[in-house]
């Protein structure tokens, strides 16, 4: 089997368990950026990605919806979340089904949460999430080789309800966040940041206002110099440690 997987990752979970999948299935990752390639003839595509609000992040959804997806490919989602994945399979289904595809097979992985704007990171559990991650994704690529097919469940109104409050404040997220002296003008966050939301001007980081709310700009700051309002000041950050910079630079910067 060979096919292509897709993803969105901001601290490294989901872009782990995309490489987890892809190698048991002989599939390429493509990371999804506003630069990737809107047009597919593979006979496997898959789709990993966070839960953003019980919900896509936006971005995804965006790529979805333009995707010119051709032929009639076994199509698969995996979402990682801290706890409940919500609507995060419903709505890319309903994308799909709008482009007159569905999706065959969908799972949910649990992952260290780290939206640490809400809440601090559960640093005795890292190890355990880890390694149940691998263990599940592992479990999904079996299935996936499988062509295995489920239930895909659908969107609630709780769920519905949940996400709206991501779409109406994503973009303008990057308000909250200032930098401090910290800041040596590395570019890691620019270098980082899916949706091209950072530029360097006299050596420090300016937002765009087009963020998509992922906080890979504030986990992987290795002076922890970007802060989101006063909520993240002495908060520990966090990225997956089978993940490097290197494997979440955006390319073609």
């Amino acid at each position: 089997m060979s096919g292509v997987i897709y993803y969105f990752s901001a601290t490294g979970n989901s872009l782990y368990a995309a490489k987890v999948i892809a190698k048991k299935i002989n599939a390429k990752v493509v990371q999804i950026s506003y630069n990737t390639e809107k047009s597919c003839n593979q006979n496997v595509i898959g789709f990993v990605y966070p839960t953003f609000y019980w919900g896509l992040p936006e971005m995804v959804a965006t790529f979805v919806k333009n995707l010119n997806i051709k032929g009639n490919p076994y199509i698969f989602a995996v979402t990682t979340c801290g706890l409940s994945s919500g609507g995060a399979l419903g709505q890319l289904n309903d994308i799909l089904i709008k482009k007159g595809k569905c999706l065959h097979f969908g799972e949910t992985i649990r992952t260290v949460a780290n939206n640490i704007t809400k809440y601090h990171i559960k640093q005795k559990s890292i190890q355990k999430l880890v390694r149940y991650e691998n263990k599940k994704a592992n479990e999904i690529a079996q299935a996936v080789a499988q062509k295995q097919k489920n239930k895909i469940p659908k969107v609630g109104i709780i769920s519905k309800a949940f996400y709206q409050l991501y779409l109406k404040q994503y973009a303008n997220s990057d308000r909250g966040f200032h930098i401090t002296s910290d800041c040596t003008g590395c570019g890691i966050c620019q270098n980082i940041c899916s949706a091209d939301n950072i530029v360097l001007k006299n050596g420090k980081p300016v937002f765009k206002h087009q963020c998509q709310n992922c906080l890979a700009c504030l986990h992987w700051c290795p002076k922890n110099a970007i802060h989101w309002k006063n909520t993240t000041v002495g908060k520990q950050r966090y990225h997956h440690p089978n993940i490097s910079y290197h494997d979440l630079k955006i390319k073609n910067k």
